[in-house]
């Protein structure tokens, strides 16, 4: 019997194995715009709430990153030591199911 470790890292290879198969052209490409926009001295805009802000912070120029991506999160969505109110969990929920928002 395999052990919860063992299983999370075998269906986490398993996603980056698919992730390869399939879809390696299109970060070839994404990869390719956002080098031509920043080598052109222009920046790339990242958008990110909730948990994939987690993604567009990894990207944000500190040392060690890339120059030339500009980062913009929702605070209201990210933020959420108050539970109501101004930037709270109320006001984050409604903001996540705007359509076209970010």
């Amino acid at each position: 019997m395999l052990n919860a470790s063992l299983d999370y890292l075998i269906q986490a290879q398993a996603i980056l194995d698919r992730i390869r198969a399939t879809q390696m052209d299109a970060i070839e490409r994404a990869a390719d715009l956002c080098t031509q926009a920043i080598a052109g001295d222009g920046l790339v805009h990242l958008f990110g709430t909730g948990h994939s802000r987690i993604f567009v912070e990894e990207m944000f120029p500190r040392h060690g990153s890339f120059p030339g991506f500009h980062p913009i999160v929702e605070l209201s969505l990210t933020y959420h030591n108050l539970v109501v109110g101004s930037n709270g969990q109320r006001q984050a929920m409604f903001l996540e199911h705007v359509e076209g928002f970010g």
